[in-house]
């Protein structure tokens, strides 16, 4: 199940937009030949802004919107170059790459942690509360009180049927 390279999908190129990179100066390395032809793919989309990969924006947006590729390629490009360079630590790559995803993710775990378990819920419900005081209110129906057929709280005044 081998493909050739004619066979793969190259989006800029498929989508009318942009042509193949055929400029690269002779010493340029293969990292820098794949940066250049990610900024083509990006010069060929047509976009200047596209949110963070891994974001919820990111997350949001339909499959075929070109912000979502440039994102994506983004992200990859930024890989290559921690892979490239173990100088770039990798603190610094997570953070280029994920955002504020990794301080989102965090919250909610943090806000899981908060949540009360069944046995604490349980717990909860079986101590006795105090009865709530019944106290009408300007504006809507009167209150039926509880146990007492016939009986109803009026803002103001408490009638007797």
């Amino acid at each position: 199940m081998t493909s050739s390279t004619e066979d793969r999908p190259r989006p800029a190129v498929l989508a009318g937009r942009g042509r193949p990179l055929h400029s690269v100066p002779p010493q340029a390395t293969p990292g820098q030949v794949t940066r250049l032809r990610a900024q083509a793919q990006i010069t060929a989309l047509g976009i200047a802004d596209w949110p963070a990969y891994g974001t919820g924006e990111w997350l949001r947006l339909p499959p075929t919107d070109p912000r979502c590729y440039a994102a994506t390629l983004e992200a990859a490009e930024l890989w290559r170059r921690m892979d490239a360079d173990p100088d770039l630590a990798a603190d610094e790559w997570y953070a280029a790459v994920f955002g504020d995803a990794r301080r989102v993710a965090a919250q909610l775990a943090a806000a899981t942690n908060r949540l009360r378990g069944a046995r604490e819920i349980r717990d909860a419900r079986a101590q006795a509360r105090p009865p709530r005081v019944l106290k009408a209110t300007p504006g809507w129906p009167p209150i039926a009180v509880p146990g007492q057929p016939g009986r109803y709280l009026v803002h103001g005044q408490e009638n007797s049927e």
